[in-house]
This record gives C-alpha cells, structure tokens and sequence, in this order.
C-alpha cells in the first residue's frame, strides 16, 4: 500500500513536469514565429544543449517532489 503511494506520486509529478515542459516548448515556438530574426540568432548548439538541461532537470525535479509528497503521506 505504502509503495503503491510514493509511487502513484512520483508518477504524478513525472506527468505534471511533463506539462510545464510541454509549456515551455510551446513558449519557445510561439516565440520563434513571432520574431523570427532572433530564432536565427538562437540557433546555436550550447543554447539547445542548455534548454535540453533544462527540461530534464525540471522533470527530475518535479518526480522528485512527487517521491517527497508520497512519502509524506505515508507517514
């Protein structure tokens, strides 16, 4: 029952991380059709390397916390 728990909440912050992901993407497209002159300017390796990083680490965080938050209720 416990582990049924941390795992249902890991699992829930893995789907919200997913969904601020999926926003920042869209974020980022709507930007680039916008002004498209500075989408050319972006398109270096080490900006996309960084937003790469940046979405795995916002996705980490987020199972992270849902491991937290299960943990919690089943204390």
């Amino acid at each position: 029952m416990r582990t049924s728990i941390v795992l249902w909440s890991a699992f829930s912050g893995a789907v919200i991380g997913l969904f601020i992901d999926a926003t920042l993407i869209g974020v980022a497209l709507s930007f680039s059709v916008m002004m498209p002159g500075l989408s050319v300017r972006l398109q270096h390796r080490w900006i996309g390397i960084g937003a790469i990083t940046l979405l795995t680490l916002i996705l980490t965080g987020s199972v992270a916390l849902g491991y937290l938050e299960g943990q919690l209720k089943t204390r």
